[in-house]
């Protein structure tokens, strides 16, 4: 029996041991110093997995300064806009050799990152504790739809220094700007690469800013048959705060996750001058809704329709990964499609 038992337990140190080694570790011959930085951010504190465990509820947003160790080397990843951000300055010239991330809905300019030398760690909602456990992250970067896991990620893990990088309603630039900033403590051998991406990001906002003029827009996510819009304080505040619109319906001030509901009697009662249009199911790989939108006889009848002012967004850029250096250059992308029509 003791035999057996021996045997038994090895095969389990031996299964143990191939997990923790599962995919390869990133090549980095460099020597990087560990050392004390403090970062200012916010944190959603007091949330709850709710009864499915899949996801959170509750919890409030409060601003904390801590003090994390800079060069980490085993990083995970719970939010796309870092992984963008990495992937434009350079993984390589950082201190990471272990990186993990949700592998489900990658972007499609991130799908070079599904390969076995990366590990995934869970989905953008909610980390995968078995596989965060034998990864032993130095750092954590949450943000948006993971933000709600905090507590139960410092619990899991004290010694592990956890980052949220969630973007704050009504202040993308600045959001951008403050993750940016704290990506620079944590990665000094970066900063170069990050300053010159920010100062271009910054420096296109104020080019878009004075060639739009306060023109007025509605922006309508459609999610199967349903439509919704955002104010100017929503997480699509970027278009009115950042690139310069109008909103069209001033009074629209709903800071919803998925916006207000409304009908296309509304659009039409509102009769914005450009109508942009996201479409969630394309986003989440999901069927395309947006064609009806098009089609609609009242929103033909808009100022939009009548002047063919209607644009599609890139659903990955503006839903899913916001805040990265690439997802920002696509939404500069999709907005010059006006920008080049007002030129004519």
């Amino acid at each position: 029996m003791k035999k057996i038992a021996f045997i038994i337990t090895n095969v389990f140190l031996l299964v143990l041991l191939i997990a923790c080694q599962s995919g390869n570790d990133l090549p980095n011959d460099k020597t990087y110093t560990r050392e004390a930085v403090e970062l200012t951010f916010e944190v959603t504190t007091g949330a709850n997995l709710n009864e499915t465990q899949d996801g959170f509820t509750g919890g409030g947003r409060q601003q904390i300064t801590t003090t994390f160790l800079s060069n980490p080397s085993r990083v995970a990843l719970f939010t796309f806009d870092v992984l963008d951000i990495l992937d434009i300055v350079g993984i390589e010239n950082t201190s990471i050799t272990r990186l993990g991330f949700p592998k489900n809905d990658l972007p499609s300019y991130l799908l070079g990152y599904q390969t076995n030398s990366y590990r995934n760690v869970g989905t953008l909602f909610m980390p995968s504790f078995d596989d965060l456990d034998l990864f032993l992250p130095e750092l954590i970067i949450i943000g948006g739809r993971s933000a709600s896991a905090y507590d139960l990620l410092k619990i899991h893990y004290p010694e592990a220094d956890i980052l949220d990088v969630t973007l704050v309603d009504g202040a993308y630039l600045t959001s951008v700007t403050r993750n940016v900033e704290n990506l620079k403590l944590l990665f000094p051998s970066i900063t170069d690469a990050l300053n010159a991406n920010l100062t271009t990001i910054t420096s296109n906002f104020t080019h878009f800013n004075t060639l739009i003029d306060a023109l007025d827009a509605m922006l309508i996510m459609v999610n199967g048959n349903s439509l919704s819009t955002y104010g100017s304080l929503s997480r699509f505040s970027v278009l009115y705060n950042e690139f310069g619109f109008i909103p069209s319906d001033t009074q629209m001030e709903s800071t919803q996750s998925h916006g207000e509901l409304i009908s296309y009697e509304y659009i039409r009662q509102i009769n914005p001058s450009v109508i942009f249009i996201i479409d969630r199911g394309l986003a989440i790989g999901n069927e395309s809704n947006s064609e009806e939108v098009y089609k609609n006889a009242l929103v033909k009848q808009t100022k939009a329709g009548l002047n063919n002012q209607i644009y599609e967004l890139d659903g990955t850029a503006w839903y899913l990964s916001m805040g990265g250096f690439q997802s920002t250059e696509k939404m500069f992308s999709d907005l010059q499609q006006l920008l080049d029509y007002i030129s004519e």
